[in-house]
């Protein structure tokens, strides 16, 4: 199952003038505790998506929000005259396909 269909929303902005952040939020906490449990937002798994990030994921969860936060650094190129997305809204598509294994009840 993909995270996009357990997530209640998956949000992205900026955190900072440097840093990106990630919000994965859930309607009840079962699915919360399933994602987690899968283990699906991992470190290599956000490095592999974002390869700027390497080295410098931070993965963060808060249950009484059922939100699960994720924070890498802004690209090397953020900020300049190419710059296509100021605000960091746009990043948190790769997240949508990441896949959740999901164990048979």
């Amino acid at each position: 199952m993909k995270l996009s269909e357990i997530a209640f929303f998956i949000k992205s902005n900026n955190a900072g003038a440097t840093f990106l952040t990630f919000d994965v939020g859930f309607k009840d906490e079962r699915s919360f505790e399933l994602v987690l449990a899968s283990g699906a937002i991992d470190e290599p798994t956000i490095e592999r998506l974002y390869p700027f990030a390497r080295g410098n994921v931070k993965i963060y969860s808060y249950r009484p929000a059922l939100v699960i936060k994720v924070t890498v650094p802004r690209p090397s190129t953020s900020g300049g005259p190419a710059e296509r997305d100021f605000d960091g809204v746009q990043q948190f598509a790769p997240l949508l396909d990441i896949e959740v294994p999901c164990r048979d009840s």
